[in-house]
């Protein structure tokens, strides 16, 4: 005989007042959509669901051809990347955000960090710029422009007057919007982007990585492989007023290696391709 059976969740969390919250993220944190229990089943959902299709169980009909063994390495190193990015994203007393803005734009700082020594990334000294900007239009609408690869030469400077294609990709879910690609950049033949897209109610993300396409064989044959990733990306994050939902909280994060150029220099090109990034968006989405 089957029983009902419920789930009760409990929650503790602790904060500290040491460091305010930024005022665009304070409604969010206090709706619960950032630690609340809604966040946490969707979360564990999502992973459960990605943990079933990338091995193999299940499968989406519009899935490319790939072995069991090539979808389990690509998604391994596809999460080797997302943890890398929100890693990125965090502020630590090693890893310190300023300001890099000479003149501030209204709702649009830029702030920098310097990075070296990270695991599973290219040697050198790194600089990451990232801002936070809200949007009027839905969370669902912003993450759906930015996965939608016809949109990406509107916004992405290496993607300028390309065609951009998908070598290869599969679903890591029912949500066929949450999947895994290759894609490939008609004006670049000698690189290629690893990228994952994810989405549940509480937030998405879009979140990609440069990769050889020596490494990308290698990842469809199965093989196991620390590949040095560089991660770019967005969090997209529905914007909470009172128990509404208004709107989007847009966070972009992008990286440059210092390599032939001055630290200085690294923080203007980063900050000018994140700002220049933004504004496209802006002007495609609200």
């Amino acid at each position: 005989m089957d029983l009902p059976s419920s789930l009760g969740w409990r929650m503790l969390m602790c904060a500290s007042k040491t460091e305010a919250l930024h005022p665009k993220l304070t409604p969010f944190v206090e709706s619960g959509y950032a630690f609340g229990a809604r966040r946490w089943i969707s979360n564990l959902q999502v992973q459960a669901e990605r943990f079933i299709y990338s091995t193999g169980i299940n499968t989406s009909p519009s899935d490319s051809p790939i072995s069991p063994e090539g979808r389990r390495s690509l998604a391994i190193t596809a999460k080797r990347m997302v943890i890398s990015f929100c890693s990125d994203v965090c502020n630590s007393t090693y890893h310190n955000w300023s300001s890099s803005n000479k003149t501030r734009e209204k709702n649009m700082e830029v702030k920098t960090n310097k990075r070296r020594g990270d695991p599973g990334k290219p040697p050198g000294l790194h600089r990451t710029a990232g801002c936070t900007i809200e949007l009027l239009s839905s969370h669902n609408r912003v993450f759906d422009y930015l996965r939608d690869i016809q949109n990406r030469p509107q916004w992405e400077r290496i993607s300028t007057n390309s065609i951009v294609h998908e070598l290869a990709t599969f679903s890591t879910g029912p949500d066929p919007r949450n999947c895994i690609s290759v894609l490939a950049i008609s004006r670049h033949n000698d690189i290629l982007l690893l990228q994952e897209c994810s989405t549940d109610e509480t937030g998405s993300f879009v979140i990609f990585a440069p990769i050889e396409k020596a490494d990308f064989q290698s990842l469809l044959c199965g093989v196991d492989q620390e590949i040095q990733l560089m991660p770019f990306g967005f969090y997209i994050l529905p914007n909470v007023s009172g128990s509404i939902l208004d709107g989007t909280l847009l966070t972009m994060v992008f990286q440059i290696t210092v390599k032939n150029v001055s630290k200085k220099k690294a923080v203007e090109v980063a900050t000018q391709i994140v700002k220049e990034t933004l504004h496209k968006i802006i002007e495609a989405v609200n």
